[in-house]
């Protein structure tokens, strides 16, 4: 009887846990669906495997045009791919509260969805930003999403205090408890986001306007214009 072969890395560990028929316990532990599970380990080994062929880390810059009121403002972005943000952007000088700010577009709603998130340091500088196209979805899936995501990065990175801005009042209002999550398709997000807001010693989540998302908003927005 042929033995198997036991992962010797991260990325074979990934694929083994991904193959495993065991992995009910184990979504249920992280508060997630069997497959949204695969799902995320499939998206983890993908940013391991792109992590390990750009070692660099190389950052791009992104200039998007944002229309207003009979003007444009441009809007200049330093972005990183998603398997670029392994590595904890917090400096050890100044403040250790890290804001986060996070949006979620849909065109079609449902139709092509993304998230945009912003990594800043309070009273200091942005750190890192995200950019992802998810599939089709709602927008506030992918609000919710955007908001999973972040706050991965965040437990990765061991950073437990998380002051969280977004322009959704409705994502926000659920979250702060003022309202009940009753759609069947968003409660398994909350979940997960409850589930991970627990492992930080302080989370504080924000509504902000629109306006003062933008960063998050042009991210989000990107990641759909790349699609095309």
């Amino acid at each position: 009887m042929a033995t198997k072969q036991q992962p010797e890395t991260l990325t074979d560990l990934l694929k083994t846990l991904e193959r495993s028929t065991d992995l009910r316990s184990l979504a249920r532990d992280c508060g997630l669906s069997v497959r949204e599970l695969r799902r995320r380990l499939a998206i983890w080994r993908r940013a391991i495997a792109a992590e390990d062929a750009d070692s660099s880390g190389t950052k791009g810059k992104t200039t998007r045009a944002r229309k207003g009121e009979g003007k444009e403002d441009q809007v200049s972005l330093d972005y990183a791919p998603a398997g670029a943000l392994a590595a904890n952007p917090m400096p050890a000088r100044g403040s250790q509260i890290l804001e986060v700010f996070t949006d979620g577009a849909s065109r079609g709603n449902p139709g092509p969805a993304s998230i945009g998130i912003v990594f800043r340091q309070k009273g200091g500088p942005t750190l890192a930003v995200h950019s992802e196209f998810i599939g089709k979805t709602t927008n506030n899936m992918a609000e919710y999403q955007a908001v999973v995501t972040a706050l991965e990065h965040c437990v990765r990175w061991q950073v437990d205090k998380v002051h969280l801005f977004m322009d959704s009042e409705l994502i926000v209002r659920q979250l702060n408890g003022i309202y009940r999550v009753k759609s069947q398709d968003l409660r398994p997000l909350y979940q997960q986001v409850i589930f991970l807001s627990r492992k930080l010693k302080e989370f504080k989540v924000t509504h902000i306007k629109r306006a003062l998302n933008h960063e998050a908003d042009a991210l989000a927005n990107l990641a759909l214009d790349a699609r095309r």
